[in-house]
């Protein structure tokens, strides 16, 4: 049975919900940020979003993937990173969990998403 990606993505964003959770709680003995949760969950969107666009022009053997993939990684990289800055901006507090747990998650889902059109590239061969 195939999973689909978008439970992959989803259950990518639970488990760091949970893993953030847990150690805000060991380490400031509060819960962490709501805006950590739904940037888990932006994370996996825009992942799912992207695969799907990027997906399509890799299974259609055209050459513009390179571009494509390139392009929307900017763009992506570009909101998630306004979206930091602008809630750090205004919210102070657990400066630095937050800046590299988000940062750590984005690199997660760059990392999967960019592992999933790979292997769905190398497959259309």
């Amino acid at each position: 049975m195939k999973v689909p990606f978008s439970l992959i993505y989803y259950l990518i964003a639970a488990l760091l919900s949970v893993l953030v959770y847990i150690l805000f709680d060991l380490r400031y003995s509060e819960a962490p940020p709501l805006f950590l949760y739904i940037s888990f969950f932006l994370f996996a969107t825009l992942s799912l979003v992207s695969h799907k666009m990027v997906g399509g022009v890799a299974s259609s053997g055209s050459t513009d993937f390179i571009q494509r993939y390139m392009g929307l990684t900017a763009v992506k990289m570009f909101l998630i990173l306004s979206v930091l800055t602008i809630y750090l901006w205004f919210n102070k507090e657990h400066l630095f969990a937050v800046g590299i747990i988000y940062a750590g998650a984005y690199l997660l889902f760059l990392i999967v998403d960019t592992a999933s059109l790979l292997k769905q590239l190398n497959s259309n061969k």
